[in-house]
């Protein structure tokens, strides 16, 4: 009896386990009967979430978890596995202590096992046997410090329901990304950015995309990391075409010696010698968050530094120079179509961030001293100090944001088209200009075109990350930003595809036609390149030293 009750039980279960089991043999066959909830990529089976007309895949592994002897080590391809992996909650974003606006930063937390994409693919496709839709990777910014592709801001509904698949990448932050010594690249987070790349071109075809039209977009830290792929042969053949937001081009990349002070400093403020890198890799997150805390505070004031404290490293191997200097002499290794832009007011969020009392003329002087040198009454005559008495930071803003993004965006725009000659690519410039009706969320920013006010239009999630309730025209003027993206991505001209009434010729750059995209509700074309006396005197005095003549690339 009791043989017969437990054969009855095997045979229960057995029953139960085949009809419930998520085994790759079992869902492969699913996988015919249009489940569409479960995707076969690589390296096993994944089930995400169907919304409305697109899917969702959230945290699918790219690389290993970059802990305990993986870290601070180049990323490595994932293990596969057995059962269908759960891809319907979002993962927590790398190490971090978030402070960017609302929506920029997860609600999930932090983790050290952080290397994880998101996938938004529309579920309409036009020809199911063919892998037909372009694709667009977005790298978020956050001076290489704080940011993740994970969270509300970058939310791709909108995109995947017009047929374009966008994949939101994480990689590793501050020292765990950036750490540089003579025995660490100090580039893991920039070869995280690699790896997913890579895995893009492996995978994204199981989703329907197109390997061979894929976008990458990055804003701030993540255009950096843009115009960093555009020069490293790492990342050769792995895009076609490149989006380029709001790059602080003039604060450039770490040298080796710099990276190694930086870590050295990090090592003395975390208790261990900078060589050692079993100690480093014995101390917890919390002890590395509060290293990097203490280092970053030591640059306090200092505006060309404390901005990007920790970011890739010139190492003459996976970045074989500064970015401004190979463009200045026409080098790009991944040679495609480009948009480059900016906003109006770069520059009042980083000035206001770090000075939140009025900076009188005399400390202005100062400053603009300490960043221009023996330069700096030429900058004053262009940019003077205001009146006795009265806040300079609005002067300074106006300056910071011209060297840092506007000029030194107009210099690598120039660059590339007076190497035309050798092919170099097609290139849209756009500057952003609206300030949002209903406010923003930084108050400083409030009323202006801040660093960054553009991403809520172009993800069109002002309302879900933002909680901003836009009129009537902002949100067709969101929608046709968006059209350009998507037309970008999907054919490399900005102009082909989708289009409404308000949108207009967006014309590239060249050498005979200069006309760049004012975007306002009501768009206008203008030529905001050719001539710019403040421009000018920073492309002759020079962008950090990168873009002088005895500025060199590594030795070959």
């Amino acid at each position: 009896m009791k043989i017969l009750n437990l054969l009855l039980l095997i045979i229960l279960v057995s029953s139960i386990d085949s009809c419930f089991s998520l085994s790759s043999k079992n869902v492969k066959r699913r996988l015919f009967n249009n489940e569409e909830d479960v995707v076969s990529i690589k390296d096993g089976l994944i089930r995400g979430t169907i919304i409305d007309s697109h899917r969702v895949f959230y945290g699918i592994p790219f690389a290993r978890p970059p802990v305990g002897e993986l870290r601070f080590e180049d990323p490595i391809f994932p293990k596969g596995w057995k059962n269908v992996k759960d891809c319907t909650r979002q993962k927590e974003q790398c190490i971090q202590d978030c402070k960017l606006s609302n929506g920029a930063c997860s609600q999930i937390g932090t983790s050290e096992d952080c290397l994880y994409l998101d996938v938004f693919v529309p579920r309409k496709l036009e020809n199911k046997k063919s892998a037909s839709i372009p694709v667009m990777v977005f790298i978020p910014g956050g001076s290489f410090i704080q940011g993740t592709g994970s969270c509300a801001l970058y939310e791709a509904s909108k995109f995947a329901n017009s047929s374009v698949i966008v994949v939101n990448l994480n990689y590793r932050l501050g020292a765990l990304g950036f750490m540089g010594t003579d025995l660490l690249s100090g580039n893991f987070g920039f070869l995280d950015q690699v790896i997913a790349l890579q895995w893009v071109r492996s995978n994204i075809e199981a989703f329907g995309g197109d390997k061979n039209q894929v976008t990458i977009f990055g804003e701030s830290a993540g255009a950096s990391s843009v115009v960093a792929h555009l020069i490293s042969e790492r990342s050769k053949n792995l895009f076609q075409r490149a989006i380029v937001s709001s790059g602080p081009f003039t604060l450039g990349f770490k040298t080796k010696s710099q990276a190694r002070g930086i870590s050295n400093r990090f090592s003395s403020k975390i208790g261990c010698n900078i060589e050692d890198i079993e100690c480093l890799r014995s101390k917890t997150t919390k002890e590395i968050l509060k290293a990097q805390s203490d280092v970053e505070f030591s640059f306090s004031g200092k505006l060309m530094d404390i901005v990007t404290v920790w970011t890739p490293v010139v190492d003459c191997d996976i970045l074989p120079a500064q970015p401004l200097t190979m463009i200045r002499d026409g080098i790009l290794v991944n040679n495609v179509p480009l948009i480059i832009g900016e906003t109006k007011d770069e520059g009042n969020l980083f000035v206001y961030l770090n000075f939140n009392k009025k900076i009188s003329p005399n400390k202005y002087k100062n400053i603009v001293s300490s960043m221009f040198g023996s330069n700096s009454h030429l900058v004053l005559n262009k940019y003077p100090a205001a009146p006795d008495n009265e806040d300079c930071r609005p002067i300074l803003s106006t300056l910071y944001g011209d060297y840092v993004f506007r000029c030194s965006n107009r210099y690598l725009i120039n660059k590339l088209i007076q190497h035309s000659s050798k092919s170099l690519p097609v290139i849209y410039h756009y500057l952003f200009k609206h300030a949002l009706s209903s406010g923003h969320p930084i108050p400083y920013c409030s009323g202006i075109a801040c660093h960054s006010s553009e991403l809520s239009m172009i993800f069109n999630t002002y309302e879900s990350a933002l909680g901003l309730d836009l009129d009537d025209e902002e949100i067709h003027f969101s929608e046709d930003i968006s059209r350009y993206w998507i037309n970008f991505v999907s054919n490399g001209n900005p102009n082909n595809g989708l289009t409404s009434s308000k949108m207009i010729d967006w014309s590239p750059i060249s050498k005979s036609l200069n006309n760049s995209l004012i975007m306002l509700p009501d768009f206008q074309s203008k030529d905001i390149i050719s001539s710019d006396e403040k421009c000018d005197l920073f492309d002759k005095i020079s962008y950090k030293g990168y873009t002088k003549k005895s500025s060199k690339l590594c030795p070959s």
